[in-house]
């Protein structure tokens, strides 16, 4: 197919639509569990790498350097010196979104999940060690989210205000695994209120079965293209996320709402480079 493009450079084009097909059929809880696995592996293989660099470090020591590996040299002060070292834990990214959708949900505030995280469970299935979510936060929710949320994660209660005063976004990390959960506040810019009505629940995992809501593929794709071009259009990770998500989902997607917002967000040529590098330029 003329102009398509394989997610990795020494993979086969052909062997690439194989595994695109292998994402399109599996069950969303079984790319959730890949995701899972993946991450833990970076963490695990980070961890190894510190007790090699430092052989007498001790649990807290290696505790320190995973989180500064992980959240930055700020952040991993900010977390260590307002609270208690704890055990490393395995880093699993959808347990963590789980948990914190169910924080949400008990305050009865609507949200989705965006970013990396939703690009595996729509696209092509990968590390990360964040966590994007979209939340309709008010100024009333904050003490009880704190509340809900002290003591298993940090979380700053002043910075919470903040970002909903401003409409912007605030951190919260996990303590166990120093995984980091970006908290988005929802805009009133028009696409913003439209993404949380399109957004979809879907199964994340089957024994017990548990579900979350999620951003639509279009939607991701959408936002993937806008950090992009504010990225200067040079990460691979998220031109490779795009790909994936428009790869596995194909037919699914609907084309004329990707247009529509490509013309209103400036994106025309990188949708259409992107449709034509995933195969589907035929059907804008």
């Amino acid at each position: 197919m003329l102009g398509y493009k394989p997610q990795s450079s020494d993979t086969n084009p052909e062997i690439d639509k194989f595994l695109m097909q292998a994402f399109r059929n599996m069950p969303t809880w079984k790319k959730a569990h890949l995701t899972n696995e993946a991450t833990k592996a970076i963490q695990q293989w980070a961890i190894i790498g510190i007790r090699n660099q430092n052989p007498n470090a001790t649990p807290e020591e290696i505790w320190f350097q995973l989180a500064v590996r992980c959240l930055g040299k700020d952040l991993a002060n900010r977390v260590h010196k307002n609270n208690i070292q704890k055990k490393i834990m395995d880093a699993e990214s959808i347990r963590l979104m789980l948990r914190v959708a169910e924080i949400l949900e008990t305050l009865a505030v609507d949200y989705l999940v965006g970013g990396s995280v939703a690009s595996s469970i729509l696209g092509e299935p990968r590390a990360t060690l964040d966590v994007d979510i979209v939340a309709n936060l008010q100024l009333f929710h904050v003490r009880l989210l704190v509340e809900a949320m002290k003591g298993e994660f940090y979380i700053d209660e002043i910075m919470v205000t903040e970002a909903i005063n401003c409409c912007s976004s605030f951190n919260v990390i996990h303590l166990d695994t120093m995984i980091k959960i970006d908290i988005f506040i929802l805009s009133q810019e028009p696409l913003a209120q439209l993404e949380m009505q399109r957004r979809q629940e879907l199964v994340i995992t089957q024994n017990p079965e548990r579900s979350a809501w999620f951003a639509s593929a279009e939607d991701i794709i959408l936002q993937k293209l806008i950090w992009y071009r504010m990225g200067n259009q040079v990460s691979d990770r998220q031109w490779r996320d795009v790909l994936g998500v428009l790869k596995v989902q194909a037919q699914k997607l609907d084309f004329n709402y990707l247009k529509h917002w490509g013309e209103r967000l400036n994106l025309v040529d990188l949708v259409a480079q992107a449709l034509q590098e995933a195969g589907l330029s035929e059907k804008e």
